[in-house]
């Protein structure tokens, strides 16, 4: 087995990995491990990697199928791997209003990745190629712990958003962000809208429960008029902004970072697109079932349980 190391970056969330080349296969005995530290974690950043989209695809199917995206400008070589950056992929710097851009704008908004599929994934595995310099204002990448920031939340506010759930759509990203071209046939009929619970229910967690909401393809929670879905909205960004639920993560060169999309959300820190280049490369490990909400009839039997 390989020797290396793994040892927290915050009380919230994460940790760090040193000492594990994941350019190569991995044993059963290391996945093992990483995936234990995973779950209590939630996030893992593997330090001084080197990797091509090929080695990255490899390292990430060790934990599951990848999801396709449905981006055809926004894949580099292979459907699985999403380019995420302000560089195109012939490596030009491109101007904050091109669309790819204005795509990583819209994430700077709280989200979780693929919330817009029935089956939202299990992970996002993420590869630093340029980063910011370290004395550059912004580009990190926020995470916030959903699964603190339910327990925190107050009981009747756990009891108003119970019920709840909230329509997550990949074309309904056009109305945050209208430069955004329209859906092409193939996202339209890939990517129909859906609905996920607010609260979340994990049965491999004991049946804990999570805030599960995003803010990058809807400004709105459903249940209530429109203008009071949005100001619920409103209090759940601000609310899951707090410092005692967050890591903001400060990218190095060559970072191999990797989250759980089910209790984190995240979101791309503010920087100047115009004056810094930054790369990144992701591919998302899908996820195997529905959102579980709180009416599931394992979630109530759960609940009966434990009450509170």
């Amino acid at each position: 087995m390989s020797v290396f190391n793994i040892s927290p970056v915050s009380e919230t969330l994460g940790a760090e990995v040193l000492g594990l080349d994941v350019s190569k296969a991995l044993n059963s005995e290391t996945i093992a491990t990483l995936r234990n530290a995973f779950q209590d974690y939630h996030l893992l950043c593997f330090r001084d990697q080197d990797l091509s989209d090929e080695q990255l695809t490899a390292f990430s199917t060790q934990f599951g199928p990848l999801e396709i995206f449905p981006e055809e400008d926004m894949t580099k070589n292979a459907v699985e791997v999403y380019h995420v950056a302000n560089v195109s992929m012939e490596g030009d710097h491109l101007p904050e209003d091109d669309p790819r851009v204005v795509y990583q704008r819209n994430n700077g908004r709280w989200h979780t990745d693929s919330s817009y599929r029935y089956i939202p994934s299990l992970a996002s595995i993420m590869y630093g190629i340029e980063v910011l310099p370290h004395n550059a204002e912004g580009g990190e990448t926020g995470f916030s712990n959903m699964l603190l920031a339910y327990q925190s939340l107050p009981e009747d506010m756990k009891t108003r958003i119970t019920h709840l759930h909230q329509v997550h759509s990949y074309g309904e990203i056009r109305r945050l962000e209208p430069s955004i071209p329209p859906m092409s046939d193939h996202e339209r009929n890939s990517l129909p809208p859906v609905t996920h619970p607010v609260v979340r229910v994990h049965p491999d967690r004991d049946y804990q429960r999570s805030l599960y909401f995003t803010s990058n393809t809807s400004l709105e929670i459903g249940g209530f008029t429109h203008e009071e879905g949005k100001e619920l909205h409103k209090w759940l960004v601000d609310y899951v902004g707090k410092e005692e639920f967050c890591y903001f993560h400060r990218w190095r060169q060559n970072d191999l970072v990797m989250w759980d999309n089910r209790v984190l959300l995240h979101r791309a820190m503010e920087y100047d697109f115009t004056k810094y280049r930054r790369v990144l490369r992701r591919t998302t490990v899908g996820g195997d079932t529905p959102v579980m909400g709180p009416y599931w009839p394992e979630a109530i039997k759960a609940a009966e349980k434990t009450p509170g």
